[in-house]
């Protein structure tokens, strides 16, 4: 018996697609094992029921500022909105860097500005947008992926 990545319904082994919601079932990737979708996740991923009431959050913790509405307001107890509301909190952190070394103004104050230190900014700039793309797409699919630099860094 497998169960349906999508909407976790049982269906039979062999099914190609879920006669519950249609969607495609893989076959040996995405299916849980045989205690249920609910009880243990295939390995990298996270719940289905955690990350669909969650999804909006954690993709709201890779854009900027905006880090700090799940952080304030978001499930404490959500492992997975934890997860990237740490790697979201981490790229901020890194584009604020990123604006300092650039010689844009921070806080209101231009605080220095020298040839390489703006390249050097705007390189930390372009990997911050990078990671930030990669780290939405990770939340919208429910993967359990460390992003590379961000991922090392565990502030929650």
């Amino acid at each position: 018996m497998a169960y349906c990545v999508k909407c976790g319904a049982k269906v039979d082994d062999g099914i190609r697609y879920c006669p519950y919601c249609g969607g495609e079932i893989p076959l040996g990737q995405g299916q849980y094992d045989q205690q249920g979708p609910y009880d243990q996740p295939r390995e990298g991923t996270f719940h289905p029921e955690d990350v669909k009431a969650n999804k909006v959050m954690a993709v709201l913790s890779y854009i900027g500022i905006l880090v700090l509405v799940p952080l304030l307001a978001g499930n404490k107890n959500s492992e997975y909105l934890r997860h990237h509301i740490n790697q979201g909190l981490v790229i901020w952190i890194g584009s604020l860097l990123a604006d300092i070394l650039s010689g844009d103004s921070f806080l209101g104050f231009s605080l220095f500005s020298v040839w390489p230190l703006e390249m050097a900014g705007g390189i930390l700039s372009l990997v911050c947008f990078i990671l930030m793309i990669v780290g939405i797409v990770d939340a919208c699919r429910g993967v359990k992926r460390e992003l590379p630099v961000a991922g090392a860094f565990k502030i929650l």
